[in-house]
């Protein structure tokens, strides 16, 4: 006789089980304390940010009335109106131009060196001594082509005016020789119709009349010395 056996189930897995286990619970993530030192000091740089942009803004708008030179102006020669024009700049403690509102107090005064167009006047660069100071006198001696170098001349170099016998070269060259004296130049003019041009020049008072009265006769070469 057979028996019929009852089929068999599989068992279920352990997992599924109750086994007193239970599955672990989930955790809320953990909550960030919160610092409010961190946040004021962040809020501050923030702040300080902003007025630092806002007063560089407003630095960099604000510009003032300057004067500044329309055309070069010799050592020696005395502003005039049109040499001057308003130019508007930033504020800057490293730059110390004029205010272009006391332009009126400049003109006449003299350009104490050579100031160029396009540069920004300052007091330091005039005077109010005219030429020729105590002491000098002002000679224009007239030289041929032959009796002056053929690069220009320009006002503040110094220069030796040599005696010449008329119509001859230099009888000496030498700083201290007899009849040689120191001068600089103020202005050098245009040549005339004789082909003479006329050089302004500082010298001693005591050098003044010998030096005129050679310069009418032709009789001076003017020899440029250089810069020590």
């Amino acid at each position: 006789m057979t028996r019929t056996q009852p089929p068999r189930t599989s068992a279920a897995p352990p997992s599924a089980v109750g086994n007193g286990l239970s599955r672990a619970p989930v955790l809320p993530p953990p909550r960030r304390r919160r610092r409010p030192a961190l946040l004021a000091l962040a809020l501050t740089m923030v702040v300080l940010g902003a007025l630092g942009a806002t007063y560089l803004a407003t630095s960099l708008g604000q510009t003032s009335s300057v004067i500044a030179l329309a055309r070069e102006v010799p050592w020696g020669q005395a502003i005039t109106a049109a040499d001057l024009v308003e130019a508007r700049i930033s504020a800057d403690p490293a730059l110390r131009p004029i205010p272009y509102g006391d332009r009126d107090q400049v003109i006449g005064m003299v350009a104490a060196t050579t100031l160029t167009p396009g540069s920004l006047l300052t007091i330091d660069a005039l005077t109010d001594q005219r030429l020729p100071a105590p002491g000098q006198q002002l000679v224009g001696v007239g030289v041929s082509t032959v009796q002056l170098p053929a690069t220009a001349l320009r006002p503040g170099d110094d220069v030796l005016l040599v005696p010449v016998a008329a119509g001859s070269a230099p009888v000496a060259t030498e700083v201290g020789a007899p009849g040689v004296v120191d001068a600089t130049v103020v202005q050098a003019g245009p040549p005339g119709p004789d082909g003479l041009r006329v050089v302004d020049v500082l010298v001693d008072v005591a050098d003044g009349p010998d030096v005129a009265a050679r310069a009418a006769a032709g009789m001076v070469a003017i020899v440029v010395v250089a810069d020590e």
